[in-house]
């Protein structure tokens, strides 16, 4: 079921959406709408009792309301007075708890993003179609892979855009590590040991991510990062954040704030591999390369 179609579904309940929020006490600015707030997405789970809250809305690291069946909220960008106090900043009005069964839905729930800890350090995380996926590139210095200006584009390796951690790392702007095929592959094979309860996407993993989130036509737009983009930044609907770290090829860096590569777990050839991309349109794109290239690396985490 798309987003598109649960909002059109959500319409028919708004007046009852509208009631809840005035019984709050909450003033909602002229021309509010349901489809104000790509970024509120509601998982329907059955019956309950209605409340209603206000949730700051931060697209990097705040709270979202993540599913893939639509989402019932509305979006405030302006003072408003609630519960006393007067609030400015990039706030929604939840209904949670909703039982919206004679509208065919069931039950709102608030959710949250998650954080792992993946080889000491601790990512955010975000489930989408029933996966715990990376919400951030993988930046993972581990044993067997060759970091920086000494690695081989043959053997497993990885590098920072233009060999700097300092802007492209943990501490700078968090684009990650540029990893060639060999080393994803180093990951596959000792998975239980460098990434234990993780593991490196298949094609078809990525394949089912786009579906989840309404195609891959439209799988850039709802995946990208919502800054960062030269164009065509991502509207944070899923918290999944895809940022434009660029690629390492023939010993050159190249594409950074303009592309996304992510090497996939499938290989083509004894010298090619699958990955996924991102540019500044709307889709997510799919292809195979040299497996000397580096790319970006998202895990999802074991069933």
């Amino acid at each position: 079921m798309s987003i598109a179609s649960e909002i059109t579904r959500l319409q028919g309940v708004k007046s009852d959406i509208l009631q809840a929020i005035s019984d709050k006490g909450v003033v909602v600015p002229a021309g509010s709408a349901l489809d104000d707030c790509p970024v509120l997405i509601a998982s329907i789970s059955g019956g309950g009792t209605a409340t209603v809250s206000v949730k700051r809305i931060d697209s990097v690291r705040g709270n979202f309301i993540v599913d893939d069946n639509g989402y019932i909220g509305l979006r405030l960008n302006d003072y408003f007075p609630h519960d006393g106090g007067t609030f400015l900043d990039n706030y929604a009005v939840v209904v949670s708890g909703a039982d919206f069964s004679s509208a065919g839905l069931g039950q709102v729930t608030f959710l949250t993003p998650g954080t792992d800890s993946i080889g000491g350090r601790t990512y955010p995380t975000v489930n989408i179609g029933g996966k715990t996926w990376m919400a951030e590139n993988l930046d993972l210095r581990a044993d067997g892979i060759t970091i920086g200006t000494t690695g081989s584009p043959s053997t497993p390796a990885a590098w920072y855009y233009n060999n700097s951690a300092e802007t492209y790392g943990e501490h700078g702007n968090k684009y990650g590590l540029l990893y060639n095929w060999y080393a994803v592959k180093h990951l596959i094979d000792n998975a239980a040991t460098i990434i234990p309860g993780w593991h490196v996407p298949t094609t078809s993993e990525w394949d089912a991510l786009a579906t989840a989130v309404g195609g891959s036509s439209t799988a850039g737009t709802k995946l990208k990062s919502t800054t960062g983009w030269s164009s065509g930044n991502g509207d944070g609907s899923y918290g999944f954040a895809a940022l434009p770290a660029g690629n390492r090829r023939s010993g050159s860096f190249d594409n950074v704030g303009s592309n996304a590569f992510f090497w996939t777990a499938t290989e083509y050839s004894s010298t090619n591999a699958y990955y996924r991309s991102f540019d500044t349109g709307a889709s997510m794109n799919s292809n195979r390369n040299n497996k000397t290239y580096a790319y970006s690396v998202r895990l999802v985490k074991d069933s």
